[in-house]
């Protein structure tokens, strides 16, 4: 199999796919530097490092979405992955990150994304069952406008009905979505403790560095799309 993550920077998971399952196994990152944020993503070492680290895959120092790369190769991949990487891409550019990882993947191949999603309303920071039940519904609400009125070119991105209704806009008829059912979205609105990333780890390496900072819990979901064959 012809297997690449997309933002997967500094991850050993490659690696380790390439070594234990005998794929060819690419990474396509352009660790920051198109975006500014070179400086919080080296925070692991320097990317060519990389190189010599894990020998059994090709990194590609790209941007998925740039329709113009001679490095991205198009209908070539069995699986495309990503981990906590697309809730990072900008909305303006989700269509066309989409788009591009559709054209890179083969026919009958599949894409497997992990997302994180986190609850904005700060009124689900209270312990008062009123705050509770007006910002769960206040969220809904809100979202279930926005996600019929947000078009693909800057979707509403911030529930599982958010993401169904960006992709019927950007495929349309060619992706089924009738298998979406997100359930005990009731409980995951009120429960965002289902993934942690380590306190130390955000205290100890996001900017501003060893000073204390503001986090919120996420939640995630896989999402996995398959291309028909032809």
């Amino acid at each position: 199999m012809k297997v690449v993550e997309i933002g997967g920077a500094y991850s050993d998971l490659p690696q380790y796919i390439a070594t234990q399952f005998g794929c060819e196994v690419h990474v396509i990152d352009d660790f920051g530097v198109e975006s500014g944020e070179a400086e919080m993503w080296s925070r692991w070492g320097k990317r060519e490092e990389l190189l010599e680290r894990n020998p059994n895959v090709r990194y590609i120092f790209d941007r998925v979405g740039n329709f113009a790369s001679k490095q991205i190769p198009l209908n070539y991949y069995d699986l495309i992955f990503t981990v906590s990487t697309l809730e990072h891409v900008p909305p303006k550019a989700m269509a066309d990150v989409f788009r591009h990882m559709e054209q890179m993947l083969k026919s009958g191949g599949k894409m497997v994304h992990c997302i994180d999603l986190q609850i904005p309303l700060k009124l689900h920071q209270t312990k008062d069952w009123k705050g509770l039940l007006a910002g769960t519904l206040g969220y809904y609400l809100y979202f279930a406008l926005m996600n019929r009125l947000a078009p693909a070119t800057n979707p509403q991105l911030k529930t599982l009905h958010g993401w169904k209704a960006f992709l019927k806009k950007v495929f349309g008829s060619q992706i089924d979505t009738s298998r979406v059912h997100p359930d005990g979205a009731l409980m995951s609105s009120l429960d965002t403790n289902i993934v942690t990333e380590p306190m130390e780890i955000v205290y100890k390496y996001y900017p501003p560095k060893e000073q204390p900072k503001y986090y919120r819990r996420n939640g995630s979901f896989i999402m996995v799309i398959e291309k028909s064959p032809k």
